[in-house]
């Protein structure tokens, strides 16, 4: 999938009524979109939409943005289950979910992410079980999962 389809696909679940990302459309580079930051070759890495109040849900089209190292956003109205896709990107060393009402388990995927360094859920509905594979992202150095309601069992 094309990065402008990817983006505009993530815009087409999200609720935005301050029409914060009045920038993204398919007449201008994806690279000058609010919240887009790219690579010297057009690349997606980074993708900052905190604080937007932004509702609605994450796509699973957001695993076509192979190069993101950067997803943060945290601190909107974003519901529903955190997509299991996300493991798909490989060079993400920063996810930032925090302030959400994302909701039901864990998704026991997230451990794939290697090269995660930052794995911030703070503050949502996640419930359920924190499944044990969490303790084998060697590379990961901050952990938030305060406001959880997971049960002290691991799986």
């Amino acid at each position: 999938m094309a990065t402008y389809r990817t983006l505009l696909s993530l815009k087409s679940s999200l609720d935005d009524p301050d029409s914060r990302l009045s920038s993204w459309t398919p007449n201008t580079s994806h690279c000058t979109w609010a919240g887009v930051t790219c690579d010297s070759h057009n690349h997606v890495t980074s993708l900052d939409l905190s604080g937007l109040n932004l509702s609605g849900y994450l796509s699973p089209d957001i695993a076509f943005l192979i190069y993101l190292s950067n997803l943060t956003l945290a601190e909107n109205n974003l519901s529903g289950p955190i997509p299991p896709e996300i493991s798909a990107l490989s060079a993400l060393r920063l996810l930032n979910l925090s302030n959400n009402v994302f909701n039901r388990m864990f998704p026991p995927e997230l451990s794939n992410l290697t090269n995660l360094r930052v794995l911030d859920l703070y503050n949502n509905n996640l419930t359920g079980v924190l499944p044990v594979s969490v303790a084998h992202m060697t590379n990961l150095r901050h952990l938030h999962l305060g406001g959880r309601k997971f049960s002290r069992k691991f799986l």
